[in-house]
């Protein structure tokens, strides 16, 4: 369970530095300085990848303890009462980084948007993921981090 737990503040880190890309990439489009926000195009390709790779690893590893499928919070429930505490604490931090990440993104799109409108450039026929967050593929959509109903 450790090696779990040492991942989950890894993967908890990632998200907190995250946001503060997302933030400076929102501060980038206000700019309107090109360079920068071409910096930004880069830099988030580059995490998007990193996630992904660390959403591999995740998987691999939930696997490999046999908690495939399982949520955080069935992770926390079925975890020993010492662990259950940074788990719990985690848990938190996670939330607050992708709540936070998902409503930056939230904003970039909305504020590019407007500006590629402004200029007269039709957004109608974009595709792909308006939102900006990685979301990985339906059948895998379940993961640690999903709440059960």
């Amino acid at each position: 369970m450790e090696k779990l737990i040492s991942f989950l503040r890894e993967y908890t880190e990632f998200f907190e530095q995250m946001q503060l890309k997302q933030q400076d990439k929102l501060e980038h489009l206000a700019s309107k300085d090109l360079k920068q926000i071409e910096e930004t195009i880069v830099l988030q390709q580059a995490m998007d990848k990193q996630m992904e790779n660390m959403e591999k690893q995740r998987g691999e590893l939930l696997d490999s303890m046999g908690y495939s499928g399982c949520t955080f919070k069935e992770l926390i429930d079925n975890s020993a009462e010492e662990e259950k505490s940074e788990l719990l604490t985690l848990y938190g931090r996670l939330g607050e980084a992708i709540d936070n990440v998902k409503f930056i993104n939230q904003k970039a799109v909305k504020m590019a948007q407007t500006e590629l409108a402004r200029m007269g450039v039709s957004t109608s026929g974009l595709t792909g993921n308006p939102s900006g967050v990685y979301k990985p593929a339906a059948g895998q959509r379940r993961t640690l981090f999903e709440k059960k109903i």
